[in-house]
């Protein structure tokens, strides 16, 4: 029994808002050609959608749907009931968007002593209606949030030529810069619509106005390459932070990602010849080289600003970075 490998036991879950296509994916997910390898699946279904799991899909793809009925039974006495009765190779959860997300980490500690026989992965999804996500963003910011937070890809579906994009990408990776995004539409065009920046990423210095902090900052994150060694001109605030290495200071500006409960100060390492006549929480404007690499304070690979140039500025007419 020595040195054998556990099994795996696949956790997919589905997060989204009521209308946003997790049912539909659910069902593109089973009858896709990677499922097709004779393993049980369990649906666990935590609310009722405009579609339904009808048996001829069950049976054809052998999966079993069991409903949970509130957020109470959303725990590992109820889901081991199921197990027992299934014995699944996978788990498939259609989670109610209504439902804080909290509860997922809590059944994944769950699963690992009930299924303690193998190694339990979770993967976390989440489904957006291009259609609704305005709506839900304005009203439900909180929610939405939460499920961004969580999921390690984020689908957004029945997109169209007006589908903004950017405002999109600047909700979700505002507050998980790691989220893959994954843009459908049954417009074929709509896949070669490019994103245009409202400054010139191929000046000799790329200037990036206040206004246009939140978009830059969300682009720079998602694709370091389009800027690593150009020369920017950004106005941000500094932040002189013990621990950091000499020379360094944290740059960046103060984003409401979700609510006005929900702000934080986004900022990355910036070097200067000398901050000495700078205080801490001071606006500069900085003209400087970037670069993508690895910095112990970030423990991984990250954006620096090299300054060749540094200058008081005023504060931004309006303080806070929104992204949407």
């Amino acid at each position: 029994m020595y040195g054998r490998e556990k099994k795996e036991m696949m956790v997919y879950v589905i997060l989204g808002m009521l209308e946003a296509g997790k049912t539909s994916l659910i069902k593109d997910l089973l009858e896709d050609e990677f499922f097709e390898d004779k393993s049980k699946t369990l649906i666990l279904a935590c609310e009722d959608g405009e579609e339904e799991y009808d048996e001829e899909i069950l049976t054809k793809t052998g999966a079993a749907c069991e409903f949970v009925e509130d957020e109470t039974s959303f725990c590992g006495k109820v889901i081991r009931k199921f197990l027992k009765k299934h014995r699944p190779d996978r788990i498939i959860i259609e989670y109610n968007g209504m439902w804080p997300t909290k509860h997922i980490p809590e059944l994944y500690d769950d699963l690992e002593e009930i299924c303690f026989d193998r190694e339990v992965i979770f993967q976390t999804i989440d489904v957006a209606n291009d259609e609704t996500f305005s709506l839900y963003m304005k009203n439900m910011p909180s929610m939405m949030v939460d499920q961004f937070r969580m999921a390690e890809m984020i689908i957004v579906n029945r997109c169209t030529l007006e589908t903004s994009k950017t405002s999109i990408r600047g909700s979700i990776k505002a507050v998980n810069p790691r989220a893959q995004i994954v843009y459908e539409s049954e417009d074929d065009a709509f896949y070669e619509m490019r994103e245009e920046m409202p400054f010139d990423t191929n000046a000799d210095v790329v200037e990036v106005s206040p206004d246009d902090f939140g978009l830059w900052y969300i682009d720079m994150i998602d694709h370091p390459e389009t800027y690593v060694g150009k020369t920017l001109q950004v106005i941000g605030m500094i932040q002189k932070t013990p621990g950091l290495t000499p020379g360094f200071v944290v740059f960046g500006r103060y984003a409401m990602t979700c609510c006005a409960d929900d702000i934080q100060y986004m900022g990355f390492l910036c070097k200067a010849d000398d901050w000495s006549g700078y205080q801490n929480k001071d606006y500069v404007r900085i003209t400087a080289r970037f670069e993508y690499k690895y910095m112990p304070e970030y423990s991984e690979e990250g954006p620096v600003f090299y300054a060749d140039e540094v200058e008081p500025a005023e504060k931004p007419k309006e303080e806070l970075v929104y992204f949407n």
